[in-house]
């Protein structure tokens, strides 16, 4: 059996352990930073699969096929790694999106394919060669909650014999050099706070496709010096491109949804939620009225 250490921290190395350790001589886990007294569950996890808390000199030692990164923050001196393969699980598609939040980020480009790469960890980060990718296209009404189970179950049933092949020589990684890339940078609550409405009805929605509930912290609004959660809002058909006033009120709805001004369209919100309550927007917003 091929021997292999994770590297990373918290649920994602509880996962892919349990979905590794039929195939591989899982040996240990190297940890970014101590956190046991603020995650406790980790180390009994640790204790009770009698997993070693290891370094990478130690890695080194143990005569390992593979060592995996996954959710692990720190950067890696590869210099310091002896291993035939030391690969990470990048949560984006390389060679596109390296960086943080990089699935966030193609969403707000307008890419609707997301997904996650399996890639050689190198002197440039997200920059190694790529050994495998999965893509998943969120559909509309969607949010990114659909992508990341479609991940996490390609990780558990594709992953450990993807893993195997690459040690085996089967698969080889294929050369990022020369492809065109951006960096994405660590997204914030606040980023997921409409400031303004003079952008297209698109971005909006891919706003909320990040920052939607239960994975994002809520898309929101400043109103009255309060914050306010928009819990469901939609694209509305035939609304054709126009100019207007972004941010105003232009219809109220029977069923209790407003429709507001866009730079080209406008965009309906149906839901909000005010002191823990899901309240109807034509509740609270007059027509006209600027958000």
């Amino acid at each position: 059996m091929k021997k292999l250490v994770i590297a990373g921290f918290g649920q994602p190395v509880i996962d892919l352990y349990q979905s590794l350790k039929s195939t591989f001589e899982v040996l240990g886990v190297i940890l970014d930073y101590n956190r046991s007294l603020k995650f406790p569950f980790f180390y009994d996890f640790l204790k009770e699969e009698e997993l070693d808390i290891l370094t990478f000199d130690d890695a080194g030692k143990l005569n390992l096929d593979v060592v995996l990164v996954i959710n692990y923050n720190k950067i890696i001196d590869i210099s310091r790694v002896n291993v035939p393969h030391l690969l990470n699980i990048h949560m984006g598609l390389l060679p596109t999106y390296r960086g943080n939040n990089a699935n966030s980020w193609a969403i707000l480009n307008g890419d609707k394919k997301v997904g996650y790469t399996l890639h050689a960890v190198s002197s440039v980060l997200d920059g190694g060669d790529i050994f495998y990718k999965f893509e998943y296209e969120i559909q509309e009404s969607e949010t990114y909650l659909q992508a990341k189970n479609a991940i996490n179950s390609d990780l558990v049933s594709s992953l450990p014999s993807v893993l195997q092949k690459i040690a085996a020589g089967e698969i080889v990684g294929i050369s990022q050099e020369n492809e065109p890339f951006i960096y994405a940078s660590k997204l914030l609550p606040e980023d997921g706070i409409i400031q303004n409405w003079d952008c297209e009805t698109e971005t909006i929605l891919n706003l909320n496709i990040i920052f939607s509930r239960p994975l994002g912290t809520g898309l929101k609004i400043k109103y009255n010096d309060k914050i306010i959660e928009i819990s469901k809002l939609s694209k509305i058909p035939n609304y054709k491109i126009s100019k207007g006033f972004s941010g105003a009120v232009v219809l109220k709805n029977e069923d209790g949804s407003v429709w507001v001004k866009t730079k080209d369209t406008a965009i309906a919100i149906e839901t909000i939620v005010i002191d823990n309550q899901i309240v109807k927007p034509a509740e609270v917003f007059k027509i006209g009225e600027r958000l």
